[in-house]
């Protein structure tokens, strides 16, 4: 079931995304982009946290940021550093290699 309150303040989220970010070039120096942060956010902490976590958001995305990969936290936990293109790819290397060595080990007992 959702919550009314969350519903009621992706609204006009929504309606920004659709109606007037859609029309603009994109200039968000974050990824996922502030406003599909501020929606998922709220969707996963609800309406007090997840404010807080897109309000610290939108403070944080100006000129003077680096910007970089800055998922929503899962349920429970805070924000951390976002992820810079470096760091981005060696998290990913890391996974795809403990990736590999699941499915090997995986592959071998079915031999």
């Amino acid at each position: 079931m959702k919550n009314p309150l969350v519903s009621a303040l992706t609204a006009p989220i929504r309606f920004y995304q659709k109606r007037i970010s859609a029309h603009l070039p994109r200039r968000c120096r974050y990824e996922p982009t502030c406003s599909a942060y501020a929606v998922e956010s709220l969707q996963i902490h609800g309406a007090f946290k997840g404010t807080l976590l897109a309000v610290w958001r939108f403070m944080r995305c100006n000129q003077f940021s680096a910007g970089g990969v800055d998922w929503v936290p899962p349920r429970g936990k805070w924000p951390t550093k976002p992820l810079g293109y470096q760091e981005l790819l060696a998290r990913r290397a890391s996974e795809e290699t403990s990736a590999g060595q699941r499915g090997h080990g995986v592959e071998g007992n079915n031999k």
